[in-house]
């Protein structure tokens, strides 16, 4: 057998297992929190359908969705750095490494799509049509996304693809807007047969020229995605692979002089608070999950009972993100060698996660007052909830979970 064809098998199995590792660690951290995702997007999935106007166009809300899964494709390579030096002369066993990488991305790709028209099927349902029609856009839509990722691989062999995907971007939504329109079987399917032929033809010969294999694309998107998996599990848990960006943030100025930091009570809680402006996680979190949380609570205020859940689950989500703000400074000799009380550590990061969640409950509330019609008494009661919920996680669970890992901090 070619060594360098049955690579790319080594290396995603290598990766399966680093990947299911990390799942498993993840897992094991969150506890309970997936089950009350699922049965919070079940009940919000299910006021969704009971409470959209029979005027909304799903049809055109479908085709968006299914343009934008259709487009944004991705191809896994494994790539290294080494190997545009080491694999290049295997020209032969390069293209059995790359045909596996193109099969294995396509079997995951149209996996995507089944995923998400799986999730999508209680809303075509309801409004579009029975379950063969379910089937039957199943059938149109996984050839065109592994059209759409073949096109993309031929997409990185050029260096101005923009125009290319433009006419792909274009081309996914007529067909998905005829198709959840129930216009697409007939002579508009013949004519975009002949039309995704053509443009077949014409991705051929734009990019035929250029028959080099493209290294450094590879090398990036590679990277991108590897990078993007890593930053998801490090929200969790430890990894190492990942860096973290400082930022100055001037504009936080003024908070940390409110705290000075000659001032020997807060000296941990200066530092806490500094890691968390400067750094981008995670500071970036906690702007994304309170604007997520603030829409999904304005989404679901039709049903009061799925906002006072959706409160204290976004407080949860985030809290699990806010020990990183400690355990980022326990490799640094003067975090154990200052002369402060141990104790001090873990109250100073307990008044900040308070202070964070509090904070986060009382945005997400106060966005709320121009949408309810009847603020009182249901938004003073869901901030009284959320502000309870900060001070359980930031003063109770948090502390008492940090506590348990103290041999790491």
């Amino acid at each position: 057998m070619n060594p360098v064809a049955s690579l790319f098998r080594r290396r995603r199995k290598q990766a399966w297992i680093k990947g299911a590792r990390y799942t498993a660690l993840i897992a094991k951290g969150l506890h309970f929190l997936p089950f009350a995702v699922l049965l919070l997007i079940y009940f919000g999935y299910r006021a969704l359908l009971s409470g959209l106007p029979p005027e909304f166009p799903v049809n055109l809300l479908m085709a968006v969705l299914l343009t934008w899964i259709l487009s944004r494709t991705g191809i896994r390579t494994y790539v290294k750095a080494a190997d545009p030096v080491f694999l290049l002369p295997a020209e032969e066993g390069l293209r059995g490494y790359f045909r596996g990488s193109l099969l294995y991305s396509g079997i995951m790709q149209s996996l995507k799509v089944v995923f998400w028209m799986a999730f999508l099927f209680p809303l075509f349902h309801a409004r579009l049509g029975d379950a063969w029609d379910f089937l039957a856009a199943l059938a149109i839509l996984i050839p065109l996304k592994i059209w759409n990722l073949r096109a993309y691989w031929l997409e990185l062999r050029i260096d101005r693809p923009a125009p290319l995907l433009l006419l792909r971007v274009g081309s996914n939504g007529l067909i998905t807007l005829w198709l959840f329109s129930g216009g697409l079987f007939g002579w508009p399917l013949l004519v975009a047969i002949l039309w995704f032929t053509w443009l077949t033809f014409h991705y051929w010969r734009t990019c035929s020229q250029n028959r080099i294999i493209p290294w450094d694309r590879l090398l990036l998107r590679e990277e991108q995605t590897v990078s993007a998996w890593y930053r998801l599990a490090g929200h969790f848990v430890d990894v190492p692979q990942i860096g973290n960006e400082i930022k100055p943030r001037p504009l936080f100025n003024p908070v940390l002089r409110c705290f000075p930091r000659t001032r020997p009570e807060n000296t941990y809680l200066y530092l806490y608070l500094r890691t968390f402006f400067r750094y981008r996680e995670p500071f970036g979190v906690y702007v994304r999950l309170t604007g997520v949380t603030a829409l999904l609570v304005a989404f679901l205020r039709g049903e009061w009972w799925l906002s006072a859940l959706m409160l204290p689950l976004g407080l949860l989500i985030t809290g699990i993100q806010l020990p990183w703000i400690r355990r980022i400074h326990r490799f640094q000799p003067w975090f154990r060698l200052y002369p402060r009380p141990d104790m001090q550590k873990r109250t100073d990061w307990s008044r900040l996660a308070f202070a964070l969640l509090a904070g986060q409950a009382t945005t997400v509330v106060l966005l709320q007052w121009w949408l309810w019609r009847q603020p009182f008494p249901l938004l003073p009661l869901l901030l009284g909830i959320g502000w309870s919920t900060a001070w359980i996680l930031g003063r109770v669970w948090l502390p008492k979970r940090l506590h348990k890992q103290s041999s790491l901090l």
